[in-house]
């Protein structure tokens, strides 16, 4: 039951972090290719195809990264018990 509540926690910090990570690195992406700082993702798509796929893939990778980075983290601090 630990093992799952564990994982649970790590899954949520990770997605929320890496969320939250991701989107900084977005909106910073878009803003330094020049497309701007208020648009959204269809905005950013008329706009560019390939800064919108880059754009979508840092939303999707830094929740992602986040889990991983947690999952990493607590297998660390358990093997050093």
């Amino acid at each position: 039951m630990k093992q799952r509540r564990d994982w649970t926690v790590d899954a949520v910090v990770g997605v929320v972090a890496g969320g939250v990570v991701g989107a900084i690195i977005a909106v910073n992406f878009i803003i330094t290719i020049g497309i701007g700082y208020d648009v959204s993702i269809p905005d950013v798509f008329r706009d560019n195809v390939v800064s919108c796929i880059v754009t979508v893939a840092i939303l999707i990778a830094g929740p992602v990264l986040g889990v991983w980075l947690m999952r990493r983290a607590r297998r660390k601090r358990e093997a050093r018990q």
